[in-house]
């Protein structure tokens, strides 16, 4: 099945109804855009049917309402990707409901937080008035991140919540009082992202190679790296995923830490 677009003109929903009428078995590669933020996953079908998706750091349920609050990005359909053992057995049509509720609950999220680089701080004074503030154990688990250093996606990969639920709870800090946001520097905004991307490549070890790396190209604190600094670290980051990768896959990676770093120069 020639099944290929993006997401602009493509969405999801569509896609999921195409393949369920086709019924046909394979995964459709989706590399993604929410806010700025590039997500790459796998979304497996059998017989039309969703049985299970793959993305990075999310379960596979997490993975597929990801997809739903993809603005934009190119998808494939190959029908050679397959999964033996389904991890999703839930109807298309609630997938696509709860979908389209992920996507909305995302855009009332992103009038508040619109780049998961800002930085939550406490407020020292919160003028709460008369109203008592009871906050669920959830809430106090986010809110005990909030140290004016900590970006909303590091709160988000510590705290064990999600992504999703997470910017939830933030955003309710937000609005009683009881937190501000501040920009996040450069450095801070591009070694998190550098962590995540190395990750999608080498998994467990992507923190050893990029600690190598910001060694050798002389970096004590990543977090006060310039771009042209960090694009120094790349070279170095991918000499060292070559040991543990094919160069090719390396190359791959060494790219997309590359471009994350590029478009912040100036």
């Amino acid at each position: 099945m020639a099944l290929a677009g993006d997401l602009s003109e493509f969405p999801l929903t569509d896609l999921i109804q195409l393949v369920q009428l086709s019924k046909q078995t394979g995964g459709v590669h989706i590399i993604g855009q929410r806010a700025g933020r590039i997500f790459e996953g796998w979304l497996f079908f059998r017989d039309g049917k969703i049985i299970g998706a793959n993305m990075a750091g999310s379960q596979p349920l997490e993975a597929i309402y990801t997809f739903f609050t993809l603005a934009s990005g190119p998808f494939r359909f190959h029908d050679d990707k397959r999964i033996e053992t389904p991890t999703i057995n839930i109807s298309n049509e609630v997938l696509i409901m709860e979908g389209i509720m992920r996507q909305d609950a995302w855009a009332r999220i992103h009038e508040h937080i619109p780049s998961m680089t800002l930085v939550p701080r406490l407020v020292l004074n919160p003028s709460t008035g008369s109203t008592e503030i009871n906050l669920e154990p959830e809430e106090w688990r986010v809110l005990t991140m909030v140290d004016g250093k900590n970006m909303v996606g590091q709160i988000a990969q510590r705290s064990g919540l999600g992504e999703f639920r997470t910017c939830e709870i933030v955003v309710q800090l937000l609005q009683s009082g009881l937190i501000e946001m501040r920009e996040a520097n450069l450095g801070e905004t591009l070694a998190p992202e550098f962590e995540r991307i190395a990750a999608s490549f080498v998994g467990g070890g992507a923190s050893a190679l990029l600690e190598e790396a910001y060694r050798l190209a002389g970096i004590p604190d990543p977090n006060r790296a310039t771009s042209a600094e960090m694009l120094t670290v790349v070279e170095h980051f991918e000499r060292g995923a070559a040991r543990v990768l094919d160069p090719a896959r390396a190359r791959e990676a060494a790219g997309r830490l590359r471009a994350c770093a590029t478009q912040h120069l100036i």
